[in-house]
């Protein structure tokens, strides 16, 4: 009987050696969809570390279908087996080590680099967090450094190119505003309110058509020179009165001159 009991264990501890539950291996080859007329299935050869066994085109799980994150070569990986199968291996993660160590994160947040070895001014970094501690809690951020950069959090969106930046506000319980900034040049615009353009040099608006300046009260100020142009014909009217002023002197001139209505000349 015990000699029927020792086979039967023997048998059963043989079954389970050859079973596969999970294993980590290293990632030698991928195989991204990566063109239409590929074959490719989302997948990549993994070397396992306990036995040295290469396993190829190794499908590799993901969270969500219409979502992606092939493998870098060289990653940590975390593999099962369907079954326990070896011949049915399943990447189904990715594992952080001395080596590739994690970028800095806390709870709350989810935090991308890609690539993780590159410096900044050589990776994309972005985080998405809601954090209750901080001010705003809530917050979206984008980063190509060293001059990209895309914030997003309450009441607040913030892009940034070198010394170029736009910020759209819209504060609780008040009016947007949105305020680009080149340099040293500003254009700010209030929520159905005042837009403000200061040029820290020259200034040009250009139409090809018709260009019309509208509004309760014009005026038109240089602190040197002023001049008004056109090409064949210049209309100045007023419905009520009209002044020509010059300071030291002032000048008509045409082939023909005509003033009409009542005329008062004074010194």
């Amino acid at each position: 009987m015990s000699t029927i009991v020792n086979t039967i264990q023997e048998i059963i501890r043989h079954e389970m050696s050859a079973l596969r539950l999970a294993e980590l291996g290293l990632v030698e080859a991928v195989y991204p969809h990566s063109a239409e007329d590929d074959n490719d299935n989302y997948g990549c050869d993994v070397r396992l570390k306990n036995s040295g066994l290469l396993l190829k085109r190794v499908p590799i799980a993901t969270c969500h279908i219409g979502t992606v994150a092939i493998p870098n070569i060289g990653d940590l990986v975390l593999l099962t087996f369907d079954k326990g199968d070896i011949n049915q291996p399943i990447v189904i993660g990715r594992m952080y080590n001395d080596e590739d160590r994690p970028p800095l994160s806390n709870t709350n947040e989810v935090i991308f680099r890609l690539p993780l070895a590159e410096t900044d001014d050589n990776t994309l970094k972005a985080a998405i967090r809601n954090i209750q501690e901080n001010t705003p809690p809530r917050e979206i951020l984008v980063e190509m450094p060293p001059k990209i950069t895309v914030q997003i959090n309450d009441g607040t969106v913030k892009a940034t190119a070198g010394k170029s930046e736009m910020i759209l506000d819209q504060p609780d319980g008040s009016g947007g505003k949105v305020t680009v900034v080149a340099g040293r040049t500003k254009i700010t615009m209030n929520q159905d309110g005042d837009v403000t353009v200061e040029a820290k040099g020259s200034m040009t608006l250009k139409a090809v058509r018709d260009l019309t300046l509208e509004g309760q009260n014009i005026k038109i100020k240089g602190q040197m020179k002023t001049d008004i142009e056109a090409g064949t014909q210049v209309n100045i009217k007023a419905n009520m009165g009209a002044t020509v002023n010059g300071g030291l002197s002032a000048t008509l001139q045409g082939v023909n001159v005509s003033i009409k209505g009542l005329t008062s000349f004074s010194p």
